[in-house]
């Protein structure tokens, strides 16, 4: 419960016209016209309105009070953060030649009437290359030596050879590519001759195959974005866009490899025969870049140094988001050349000869360490001062950020940079992950937990709280630590589960959009390392997802349409069982709750509309590797401490 604040003047405007009107008789007897007409009356009321006034201001004090108090425990409110989506730079057509898309190449959205154009930039330089194809390898199934070389058919004018070995083709055979260049993330053409109709069977629109790259430690799904071939059985193109592809050795071949394996055709026709290849020649269409919402400044001058200390100077653009790599002041020493400068948070542990600067990220302001007089009549000087009369610059930092830039998908198609041999661009994913800068209300809910952790992970409150300060893309944190039970971490070790930010279309979220991205572990683990204690081992990991189904019928009370209350119950189940909006209190699906049947009936029977409920069942789905999904009927979920709840695909009936 929050202490209670006084009101330091509750007077209200008519508090204070009465209180006047009162003493009239006091000091004025003769004035007996108190009516609103009168015009002292009206004087009166004027000057209530400025007391007021000035009241209410008075009444702000504890306030200013209060985000003092914030500014002297060192918080400061939090930057936004920018939304990132892999854009495709499509090729006009293919090339002879590497194609460069720069760092830092700018796309943007289309510009409306009344809104400015929302620009994206590269994160990184990216080189189209032309795909050499140097090994083909088929494998056959559950064979010992299963693997054979095709590569002297695919050079062999107008020989045919089979890419599936078995006959018929069965599951986990597989065609294999090799290409000596490294085509992460690239759009791969592959033009494909082949005998008509030679592989019978399938449906063409949906063959039962799916196509995969080597990322280094496991076999990642390349999408199909474009199959003229029809499953191999016409002539044509297939496009595939790339994972990351690492070099791997099969068969003795070394080489960058992705694969054409048979799956499980499920309600599809599979192959009665191997169809028939007689070429394949492979191709660079495009390639995928990550982009940041975010606009990049190179080389800023900020002014040139007095030589005083605590010196500030201000940056054109803000808020700055988070800096990477590169992205510091520079400053011309005394031989002319440029040094670099650190930030740091504050200039506690700077020393004299520290080139050490902090910058607000939200106001932009750039300050260089002070000079305090000490006890004994000394100055010190908290970090380096810069040369008097020495030039000062930023080498480069981006601003932007905020949940604007979390476009929909197809959104991204204007090119502002000129690149030659690009024909188009696109995001077909939506950008995710911008966030607005924090406001003063967000930061009062975060000081008690500043002032108790002091920047020191002691109890698991600390740990979850100080991954939070971490990251914004944090949503939801669980310390785990031991406690003498079965799956407890050992001791000295700390585990971490970490449930990243996801913008969801509704309620709804794919369990797959949960994974912990590496860059983000990694940020948290930088973070935490200094703040953890010596003998503490720490490890952060994802929540194991456990998937569950609803499926139930109910009656709609009367004169309510059944669509709208199927709306009502399906919002709420997906609301209810999420690992950010779910449980009872509405603030995520609690770590390691049982879910229960009764839990799910008093969920659907509180929903405005439902009269009754006929029928529940609460199904848990399996979901493991390539494998098709399937659900396993259950009265109770038993979730483990490290676990949580998703919801998938809930079916309402009403009648």
């Amino acid at each position: 419960m929050a202490l209670p604040v006084p009101n330091l003047d509750d007077r209200t405007f008519q508090d204070l016209v009465d209180e006047a009107k009162r003493l009239i008789p006091r000091y004025c007897p003769e004035w007996t016209d108190h009516n609103v007409s009168d015009p002292g009356v009206t004087l009166i009321e004027l000057f209530a309105w400025m007391v007021e006034t000035l009241l209410f201001r008075l009444n702000q004090v504890p306030d200013l009070h209060y985000i003092k108090l914030m500014e002297l425990i060192g918080l400061r409110l939090h930057e936004p953060t920018a939304a990132q989506v892999p854009i495709t730079f499509w090729l006009t057509a293919p090339q002879n030649n590497d194609v460069i898309i720069p760092q830092g190449t700018e796309v943007a959205t289309e510009r409306r009437e009344g809104a400015e154009p929302i620009v994206f930039a590269a994160n990184d330089h990216f080189v189209v290359l032309t795909p050499t194809l140097v090994h083909c390898l088929s494998e056959k199934a559950g064979e010992t030596d299963r693997f054979k070389d095709q590569i002297a058919d695919l050079q062999a004018q107008g020989r045919v050879f089979y890419p599936f070995l078995s006959q018929p083709p069965q599951v986990g055979d597989a065609l294999y590519l090799g290409f000596s260049q490294k085509l992460t993330q690239h759009v791969l053409a592959l033009s494909i001759s082949c005998e008509t109709a030679g592989g019978a069977g399938v449906d063409p629109q949906r063959p039962p195959w799916i196509w995969e790259g080597w990322t280094g430690e496991t076999w990642e799904q390349a999408l199909v974005e474009f199959d003229e071939s029809g499953g191999f059985n016409n002539t044509g193109t297939l496009r595939l866009f790339l994972p990351h592809l690492e070099t791997r050795t099969l068969a003795s071949k070394s080489g960058y490899w992705v694969r054409c394996r048979l799956e499980e055709p499920g309600d599809r026709p599979a192959y009665g025969r191997s169809p028939g290849l007689i070429t394949v020649e492979a191709t660079s269409m495009g390639g995928t870049v990550v982009s940041t919402h975010a606009v990049r400044v190179e080389n800023e001058i900020l002014g040139r140094s007095d030589g005083s200390p605590g010196q500030i100077f201000q940056l054109r653009h803000f808020p700055v988001l988070h800096r990477r790599p590169g992205e510091t002041i520079l400053v011309l020493d005394d031989q002319e050349s440029w040094t670099e400068w650190t930030e740091v948070e504050d200039f506690g542990e700077s020393k004299a000869r520290d080139r050490h600067y902090t910058l607000d990220s939200v106001t932009g302001e750039i300050r260089f360490g002070p000079s305090l007089r000490q006890p004994d009549g000394d100055m010190r000087v908290y970090g380096a001062i810069p040369p008097r009369g020495k030039q000062v610059r930023f080498a480069g930092y981006r601003y932007g950020g905020g949940v604007i830039g979390n476009v929909q998908s197809g959104k991204l198609r204007v090119l502002k940079t000129s690149i030659p041999y690009i024909a188009r661009v696109q995001n077909r994913f939506p950008a995710l992950g911008g966030t607005d800068a924090e406001s003063i209300d967000l930061a009062k809910v975060r000081a008690p937990s500043i002032i108790r952790a002091r920047s020191r992970a002691v109890t698991a409150d600390d740990y979850e709280f100080l991954a939070k300060e971490a990251a914004r893309e944090v949503a939801r944190v669980r310390c785990i630590q031991p406690a003498g039970r079965e799956g407890d971490p050992s001791p000295g070790t700390v585990y971490l589960l970490v449930v990243p930010r996801v913008e969801a279309l509704g309620q709804e979220v794919n369990p797959d959009d949960l994974k912990l991205p590496q860059p983000l572990k990694q940020q948290i683990l930088d973070y935490l390392d200094s703040r953890r204690l010596l003998t503490v081992r720490l490890e952060i990991r994802e929540p194991e997802y456990v998937v569950v189904s609803i499926e139930t019928k109910v009656k709609a009370q009367p004169h309510l349409a059944p669509k709208r209350v199927e709306k009502l119950v399906t919002d709420r189940l997906y609301a209810y069982l999420n690992p950010f909006s779910g449980g009872e209190d509405n603030e995520g699906w609690p770590f390691g709750r049982d879910l229960y049947l009764s839990d799910v009936y008093s969920c659907v029977q509180q929903v405005g509309g439902v009269a009754y409920v006929e029928a529940l069942d609460v199904f848990e789905v399996i979901r493991s590797g390539k494998e098709k999904a399937r659900k396993q009927r259950t009265e109770r979920i038993t979730l483990p401490a490290n676990s949580l709840l998703v919801s998938y695909g809930h079916q309402v009936t009403v009648t």
